[in-house]
């Protein structure tokens, strides 16, 4: 069965073929564009952007190809048993079947780029992408791909005369780029991937399945039943950070989430988060960000929300 997901379940069966007006959907940091010309256009099926700290998706899997891009911030990034760390510039690719789930870590703003297609009429393209083996995530290094990635989705927001011609000649042009990028990384690189443990995948689902529940890094390797030095060793080996900065910002992450964007009150947010008390969450959130959960939220709301202006 596949999962559903907020925004990596995709697929759709589109009757229409002929062009026209995308639909765009906001919400929750999110801007998603589908694109309702799927047969006419034979490929590209929806085009969004997250900017969201807290940014995870469980495993799953499409029919379809998708392309990602990390446009600010860092995180990991897994294909069934291989696992990729991501950083600012970074592009990663799965192909219809393959498992793959994902996070950001770390304390700095995290923006995704993604784009689901089909390449059934495009015989040799489609050929290329499927024979890309496990160097999955390449460096935009002269920036070309965020450009039209950034170009392809104001094309599409704007819904301009000949947009459709538009959005085909961007789209094309970032499906060639990309794969001479790939070829051309792989060329001069060793990009090996790390296959973490089975203990390790657990570990993952345990901190994002019920944000909180662990509270010490004792807690969770007594979870798994290894010892705390193996656990933090191999989870900064393949992670990338250590795993004591990896649940503090996990925490804080969705705190400011909570704040942010919804109505619970601080005390109710600190329970959702297992804080043992109001106070403890305080003491935590302000030193970690200098302001009180309350000043957060202040702060955070004195921001006007972004409004499409398609």
């Amino acid at each position: 069965m596949k999962h559903q997901d907020t925004w990596f379940s995709h697929t759709k069966s589109y009757k229409a073929v002929t062009p026209s007006t995308p639909q765009i959907v906001e919400a929750d940091e999110e801007i998603r564009i589908e694109l309702p010309f799927y047969l006419l256009f034979e490929s590209l099926a929806y085009i969004g952007v997250v900017l969201r700290e807290t940014w995870h998706v469980r495993p799953h899997y499409h029919e379809h190809f998708e392309l990602c891009y990390v446009d600010k911030g860092q995180g990991w990034f897994a294909i069934d048993e291989f696992t990729y760390q991501v950083k600012q510039g970074d592009l990663f690719l799965t192909k219809p079947g393959e498992n793959h789930q994902g996070a950001a870590v770390g304390n700095s703003p995290f923006r995704l780029y993604y784009l689901g297609f089909q390449l059934n009429m495009m015989n040799a393209l489609e050929m290329d992408y499927y024979q890309l083996g496990i160097h999955r995530v390449v460096q935009d290094q002269a920036e070309i791909i965020i450009g039209i990635f950034a170009a392809l989705f104001d094309e599409l927001r704007s819904n301009q005369k000949h947009s459709f011609e538009m959005v085909q000649a961007f789209f094309l042009r970032l499906l060639v780029h990309v794969l001479r990028t790939y070829e051309h990384v792989t060329q001069i690189q060793d990009n090996t991937p790390l296959v973490p443990s089975p203990v390790l995948r657990q570990v993952l689902y345990y901190l994002h399945a019920e944000v909180g529940s662990y509270q010490s890094v004792d807690d969770l390797a007594s979870k798994v039943y290894i010892s705390r030095s193996h656990l933090t060793r191999e989870f900064k080996r393949y992670v990338g950070v250590s795993l004591g900065q990896y649940m503090r910002s996990l925490r804080l992450d969705w705190a400011k989430h909570y704040l942010r964007e919804t109505s619970d009150t601080v005390s109710s947010i600190a329970e959702h988060l297992h804080f043992p008390s109001l106070y403890t969450f305080s003491i935590f959130f302000k030193r970690h960000t200098g302001l009180s959960p309350q000043e957060y939220r202040q702060q955070a709301r004195r921001y006007i929300p972004y409004e499409s202006n398609a």
